[in-house]
């Protein structure tokens, strides 16, 4: 697979693969970041994962030479995907209702019955590629390309934590309130991220989410549950 470099200074470095959202090239970036880590820890204060990038903040400095020299590395690692042990955790979500508002809009977009919207939006299962924009905000890839939309042209000024929005490609949660330009479709009555806990999410990259539709009753029992902080997230 070709990998390049962009080296920025001589203490950080970027490493890129196509840019395409595929879980062989996280597996693959999961693997070099690991081998990275056990072959040249020492020297490195930080890796950061994207989509398609392992970005790396150094103590020691780094060059041209050395940064085509560890491609070489990366490409003759024996990547095995049956390396990487992945779960997959069962979100509920009620669709629709207040916090779903957008799910009628979504629906006249694409020309669907909002069941129909609800069938294709809870039938994959997402491949967890990262965390980022906010803590807790999971990007999944996996969306039907059916339920492809463009992000609103005017952004929301709140979209409620727990919200769960398409955008684009994607789809995900909002962890906390924040503004977005995603459609809200529905609410997950789980609290996702949680700073006093270790790790503040339970979900890891490489993991899968699925969404399970529940009722309004089993919505409210569940985030009285999450609140208490007697709720657990079920996988398998």
């Amino acid at each position: 697979m070709d990998i390049r470099y962009f080296r920025t200074h001589e203490k950080l470095v970027e490493f890129t693969w196509p840019p395409i959202i595929s879980e062989e090239i996280l597996m693959e970036l999961k693997q070099v970041a690991s081998y990275l880590n056990e072959f040249y820890g020492e020297g490195i204060k930080e890796i950061r994962k994207g989509y398609n990038s392992l970005s790396l903040r150094l103590h020691v400095d780094i060059s041209d030479l050395d940064c085509q020299e560890l491609i070489a590395e990366f490409k003759n690692l024996p990547l095995n995907k049956g390396q990487v042990k992945s779960k997959t955790w069962h979100f509920p979500v009620f669709y629709g209702g207040t916090d779903g508002k957008d799910l009628v809009k979504l629906s006249k977009i694409h020309r669907m019955e909002p069941e129909e919207i609800i069938q294709l939006h809870s039938a994959p299962s997402y491949f967890l590629h990262f965390y980022g924009f906010l803590p807790g905000f999971m990007y999944l890839g996996g969306l039907d390309p059916k339920l492809f939309t463009p992000r609103k042209e005017q952004p929301e000024r709140i979209i409620k934590g727990g919200s769960v929005a398409i955008g684009g490609h994607q789809t995900g949660i909002y962890p906390q309130d924040s503004p977005g330009g995603w459609y809200a479709i529905g609410k997950c009555p789980v609290h996702i991220f949680d700073i006093k806990t270790d790790p503040p999410v339970q979900a890891q990259v490489g993991d899968y989410i699925r969404f399970l539709e529940v009722d309004k009753q089993t919505f409210d029992e569940i985030h009285h549950l999450s609140a208490l902080g007697k709720y657990k997230l079920n996988y398998d």
